[in-house]
């Protein structure tokens, strides 16, 4: 009896403290205050994981995303400080929609190509071909079959996503030569 109402009430603390910080982060003007309050709001999340006995998700949550995406978020909002001025104007005309026409052309071929390549199988295939069992739940062997095999599309279009989002970054902080 004592360890469920010790479950629930840490549930409810974790639950409580992803809910605040995740408000803070979107409500705060600082940037630097948001960050830290996301980094609350993601260690609430790996509690929660970690409570619910997905201790391989909480891990991740705790060392991917609080630990090194939004500690990277940090040092970027503390050490660039853009004005309005630095900022480029958005591009217009065949600037804009020949980059988009582009991309949307390189992720037609590429999605074409991979698929015929490698015959990835439909998600509903492979995740009701085998039901892992029910103590192996958030662990590596079952989200591991999934992310490779069902899921490795969205898992290799989400790195290339990211990949741009750094090249942006990466733009929009280059200094422009005073003419």
């Amino acid at each position: 009896m004592f360890v469920v109402v010790l479950t629930i009430v840490s549930l409810s603390v974790c639950g409580a403290l992803a809910l605040i910080g995740g408000a803070l982060a979107v409500t705060l003007r600082d940037p630097i205050y948001a960050v830290l309050a996301l980094v609350k709001a993601m260690l609430g999340l790996a509690g929660i994981y970690f409570l619910l006995g997905a201790e391989y998700v909480g891990a991740i949550q705790v060392i991917v995303y609080a630990g090194a995406i939004l500690v990277t978020f940090l040092f970027v909002v503390m050490l660039v400080n853009l004005s309005p001025e630095d900022i480029p104007p958005f591009p217009r005309g065949i600037a804009l929609y020949g980059n988009l026409i582009l991309a949307v052309a390189w992720l037609l071929l590429l999605s074409t190509a991979l698929s015929a390549i490698l015959e990835i199988p439909a998600p509903e295939q492979v995740l009701l071909h085998v039901e892992p069992l029910p103590y192996l739940y958030g662990t590596l062997p079952p989200l591991g079959k999934a992310l490779f095999t069902a899921y490795a599309f969205p898992f290799e279009l989400l790195s290339v996503t990211l990949l741009i989002g750094i090249v942006g970054a990466s733009l929009l902080v280059q200094k422009r030569p005073s003419s």
